[in-house]
């Protein structure tokens, strides 16, 4: 297991200004076209997703209480945030 600490990682800011992205890891490393990214966000306003075309997007909540989705083609959905042990 590898320890990340967000406050080292490079801090990449959207095109729309809406929050920035912090990458752990994608695969094959380093690569735009990736088959998989796990990273950790920060969302400072409303706005649309970027699109990864053939991608799917899990989301989970890390701080925050409640952010709700809204989609005029799919669903609505209101996420909220689960307890997580901060023991390690």
């Amino acid at each position: 297991m590898e320890y990340f600490d967000m406050r080292k990682m490079s801090v990449n800011l959207w095109r729309n200004a809406a929050g920035e992205t912090r990458e752990i890891c994608t695969f094959p490393p380093a690569k735009r076209d990736f088959y998989w990214r796990a990273s950790i966000v920060s969302i400072a306003a409303n706005g649309e997703f970027s699109l990864f075309p053939g991608m799917e997007r899990i989301v989970t909540l890390l701080e925050g209480g409640e952010m709700f989705l809204e989609s005029t083609d799919r669903f609505n959905h209101t996420l909220v945030m689960l307890p997580i042990s901060r023991t390690c």
